[in-house]
């Protein structure tokens, strides 16, 4: 019974982790030091996330395997093993699983910690493509306008390959329920708003907002059960 009840508790913790947060014992490393690898080794560079996102963006050089796809195993073990295999994703959460099943294989693994979007803060160098984000996301102009109503506004920023967004789409859903008009939901998928995930830097998803009157009140990344954020909005509204 006590294994079961700490198996449960390190499944919750698991869960409720940011995505971009995880970490490989002696993989994960910081852009400076993927960045030195990529000057001073010889290597291979592996963009773990969907085509579609690779060609926004990637870093120069990278060739694209699909962590999510069915024959990401497959097309890994042809790597070369004489090779280091620098890795990377968005912010963290794939790259991590990518590393692992990669590393298992024999290779000798360097994940990007904080995946492109902490390279891209910290100043270097990415291949942008010629496919933008489409009009279902949202322009910096948009989103401005979204949250200066003059009710309260609660973003929920996410991405559909992110477990703990998934995991906490219902709760949001409940606030939007309970709350009707006095509150307006915006539900930003940062793979598609780009502009505005480049000005916030955002580096960690899920990540929660919340504005009063045009001001932002609350911002915090991570899980947010109903009860939190019921919690939080009780203040505000």
């Amino acid at each position: 019974m006590k294994s079961t009840k700490w198996s449960m508790i390190a499944m919750i913790v698991t869960l409720i982790a940011a995505c971009g947060t995880s970490k490989i014992e002696n993989s994960s490393v910081d852009v400076k030091t993927f960045a030195n690898k990529m000057v001073n080794t010889k290597y291979t560079l592996v963009d773990v996330r969907s085509p579609e996102e690779f060609a926004m963006n990637h870093l120069e050089n990278a060739s694209n395997i699909d962590v999510n796809s069915s024959d990401f195993a497959q097309k890994a073990a042809l790597l070369d093993k004489s090779k280091d295999v620098l890795v990377y994703c968005k912010s963290g959460g794939r790259s991590t699983m990518a590393a692992a099943q990669i590393k298992a294989m024999g290779y000798n693994v360097y994940e990007l910690g904080g995946g492109i979007l902490r390279w891209k803060a910290e100043g270097y160098k990415i291949i942008v493509g010629a496919k933008k984000s489409n009009s279902s996301g949202y322009s910096l102009t948009r989103y401005n306008e979204a949250v200066s109503s003059g009710k309260v506004v609660l973003v929920d920023f996410y991405a559909t390959w992110c477990g703990p967004c998934k995991a906490m789409a219902p709760h949001v859903e409940t606030m939007k329920k309970k709350y009707g008009d006095e509150l307006v939901v915006l539900k930003v998928d940062t793979d598609k708003s780009l502009e505005v995930s480049e000005h916030f830097k955002i580096n960690a998803i899920p990540l929660i907002k919340i504005y009063k009157n045009g001001k932002e009140v609350y911002d915090k990344t991570g899980y947010h059960s109903e009860e939190e954020l019921a919690s939080l909005l009780g203040k505000y509204i």
